[in-house]
């Protein structure tokens, strides 16, 4: 999903953008305890007790530790690409009402004379989110993302 961002015509509307985190805050739980850590022979309380260990002992920012870890624990078990990884996005659990949710309030706001514009500022993986339900339902996507070959393989 290569969306450019584009300004909607205003029409003298006040434009209200509303920012959400992603896990937790749209579904009940991490993205990737939602079957990516699983497929690669981990319960999630071990992905996150060695992830976070990474972190601490190497003095590592704590999203570029998950995603390594993501990326080394997956050799030879999944194949780790962007396309894998919308998959897994698309079977996220969201919380109830969400996927309703953006619709909805873009039309109450309609009705109040008043443009809505939902953003997604997540520290979770750009690819799983794009991969969600919703993700249509926003404006840009900033969340942390791989690097891929030209196979798309990060």
């Amino acid at each position: 999903m290569n969306k450019q961002y584009e300004r909607k015509v205003k029409e003298n509307k006040p434009v209200v953008a509303i920012c959400y985190d992603f896990d937790k805050t749209l579904t009940p739980d991490d993205m990737q305890a939602q079957g990516f850590i699983q497929s690669v022979g981990y319960d999630v309380n071990s992905f996150w007790e060695k992830s976070n260990g990474l972190a601490e002992q190497n003095e590592m920012d704590q999203n570029l530790a998950y995603m390594y870890t993501m990326l080394h624990e997956s050799e030879g078990k999944v194949l780790f690409t962007k396309k894998s990884l919308r998959d897994y996005g698309s079977k996220i659990q969201l919380f109830p009402g969400v996927e309703e949710w953006f619709e909805r309030i873009r039309d109450y706001a309609k009705d109040k004379g008043v443009i809505i514009e939902h953003y997604i500022i997540s520290s979770g993986l750009k690819e799983m989110i794009e991969g969600t339900k919703v993700a249509s339902s926003f404006e840009r996507i900033y969340a942390s993302s791989f690097y891929y070959n030209d196979r798309d393989v990060a």
